[in-house]
């Protein structure tokens, strides 16, 4: 009878063993054919396409890789873990660049993470991802706002792959070049005052033409934006790789 239970004990043993590491996101890492992947039903079929269009757009003019993932749950292990497993797995970002994005959000553990490939470590730095989170995606998935968070991320994330994102805040928010610039307006204006004078008392009035000036086609504030005419949209790994840079943060 003892046998039996020693036997019966292994068994279980073994299986509780087997159905942890199936459930294991690190070990057992999904296979990612979408720039987004929402495995909660949470977003609609035509959110998952406008945000698909939109990084895939992304990447056909760029070659940066931003990739987004929504989950039930971590199964206990650690998001940096998994993220940075699911990272690799995939091959977020082009080879040799590496530089890819993952949006990692755990809907049952209210726990985001944003890793970050090699290539984009100097231009999204961990202090920068973390922000991110803090200001742009957590408030919006308090309220359940899911697309809008990862709106809101999305767009950050491109904003600083541009150069259009502010990386210094003082402690009100206000970005150090918004400070510098206020507090040179009074200067400015002086300025400007003096130069009419001037131009004005040699009678003469200037007169400039110059071509105008043409942003970028692609508008990393709209939330629907596709420069692609084609609903195709699927996700394939570049070969990119990730050494665990990034950001984690909970809502």
């Amino acid at each position: 009878m003892n046998k039996i239970k020693i036997f019966t004990l292994i068994y279980l043993s073994f299986f509780v063993s087997a159905l942890l590491l199936a459930q294991s996101l690190s070990k057992n890492p999904p296979k990612l054919t979408e720039y987004v992947t929402d495995e909660t039903g949470t977003l609609t079929s035509e959110q998952l396409r406008t945000l698909r269009l939109k990084l895939k757009a992304f990447d056909d003019s760029t070659s940066t890789q931003i990739v987004v993932l929504i989950i039930n749950s971590l199964y206990g292990e650690p998001i940096e873990f998994v993220a940075n497993s699911i990272f690799k797995y995939n091959k977020i970002g082009s080879e040799g660049k590496n530089n890819g994005v993952l949006l990692l959000i755990s809907k049952g553990d209210r726990k985001i993470r944003i890793e970050v490939g090699y290539g984009l470590e100097g231009v999204l730095p961990d202090a920068l991802a973390k922000r991110i989170i803090k200001n742009e995606i957590a408030p919006e998935l308090k309220k359940d706002n899911y697309y809008d968070g990862i709106v809101n991320g999305i767009n950050s994330i491109i904003k600083v792959t541009k150069g259009e994102y502010s990386r210094e805040e003082d402690e009100e928010g206000m970005s150090l070049s918004t400070i510098v610039i206020l507090s040179l307006f009074p200067a400015i204006i002086i300025l400007i005052i003096i130069v009419s004078v001037i131009q004005s008392k040699r009678g003469g009035s200037g007169s400039y033409s110059g071509s105008g000036y043409s942003s970028s086609s692609y508008d990393s504030s709209s939330s629907d934006y596709s420069s692609s005419s084609s609903d195709s949209s699927g996700f394939s790994g570049g070969g990119g790789d990730s050494g665990g840079g990034g950001a984690s943060g909970d809502y």
